[in-house]
């Protein structure tokens, strides 16, 4: 998922780790994953408890994983992590297989807003199941505790001129653009029509007045943070962007706006190409059971399926991140906004 890729920063490309010898197994296992999705002792316990050699190959990017399943046409790898958004171009593609979910006694016990497959956008198609939520980050509001009072709940909050010259902002496009449009009010804001993309343009530029600085990376945000007077942060990285700055003293807190906020999710699929089904079904159920998700939020901050986390509260709304109607006009919009007086 694009969101997360340069927040790890640990994700080695292409690079392969056998984390078990598993021709010494009668079964073996191919993962495909992000780094922090199939940690040694997992891997381990997995294989203690199951007989099932493990080797992962840890990615970085999603044109990575698309480019490695496609090209073998998913025959090297048995299973794989990919957000939601993504995994339409897999299904589309007929690259991943549905999975059983009577095989995966955990889902009994993943939190309620996961646990109804149906009733989460992207992982279904056609009465079949295709993705089994992992993880997830929301992308909301951070702001000084000091200086931001009372505590927001909206992201209109961005536009009060109490705060010129006193906002971090995401320098994204496609992102800002969505998270304008739901402060608007639209109920979709990845297909927007041509109307609401000249409001949304109109609002960010208002919004740029605000700005004291756009920022790419977390570490980029945090030393802006720390040399100048922020009260409020568009925190594209949610919650490890939070612990970075918490952990450097700042006197900041997260919200996710009343609005919705955006949100990826992360799913262990499938490949077509799997040597057994069933043995790709064990890991799914093994991945999603109570320790490894709390071990998960633990070790890298991200929200998890099963074990409630700072990222979303039971009554948080959360908005699915989906592919948008025009990149490139966001992309061309977001430019404009940047290069407006």
């Amino acid at each position: 998922m694009g969101l997360k890729k340069l927040l790890i920063g640990m994700a080695t490309a292409g690079f392969a780790v056998s984390m078990m010898a598993s021709a010494a197994f009668a079964e073996s296992l191919r993962v495909l994953a992000w780094d922090g999705y199939a940690d040694k002792d997992w891997v381990k316990e997995f294989t203690a408890k199951t007989g099932i050699g493990v080797d992962v190959v840890f990615i970085g990017s999603d044109d990575e994983i698309w480019a490695k399943i496609k090209g073998s046409e998913g025959k090297d790898f048995d299973v794989f992590a990919v957000n939601t958004a993504q995994l339409q171009r897999y299904i589309a593609a007929d690259l991943v297989l549905p999975i059983d979910t009577t095989k995966l006694a955990n889902q009994k016990e993943v939190l309620p807003r996961f646990r109804d497959l149906t009733a989460v956008h992207g992982v279904t198609k056609d009465g079949k199941v295709y993705g089994i939520p992992f993880c997830f980050d929301s992308i909301g509001l951070i702001y000084d505790t000091d200086k931001v009072k009372p505590a927001p709940t909206s992201m209109s909050v961005l536009w009060d001129p109490a705060y010129k010259g006193k906002v971090l902002a995401y320098d994204n496009g496609e992102h800002n653009v969505s998270f304008t449009a739901l402060t608007l009010g639209y109920k979709d804001p990845f297909h927007l029509t041509d109307e609401q993309i000249g409001a949304v343009k109109a609002k960010l530029v208002d919004l740029k007045h605000n700005v004291l600085s756009f920022y790419t990376t977390a570490d980029e945000a945090q030393q802006i943070y720390k040399s100048n007077d922020v009260a409020l942060i568009w925190a594209n990285y949610g919650q490890q962007q939070l612990k970075a700055l918490q952990a450097v003293g700042a006197h900041v807190a997260y919200i996710n706006p009343t609005e919705g906020a955006l949100a990826w999710l992360d799913n262990w699929v499938i490949s077509k190409g799997a040597q057994d089904k069933a043995t790709a079904e064990k890991w799914i159920n093994f991945m999603i059971s109570k320790q490894v998700s709390s071990q998960l939020s633990e070790r890298t901050g991200f929200g998890n399926t099963v074990t409630e986390t700072g990222s979303a509260g039971g009554n948080d709304k959360l908005i699915w991140l989906d592919n948008v109607e025009d990149p490139l006009k966001r992309s061309d919009l977001w430019n404009e906004v940047k290069a407006a007086p």
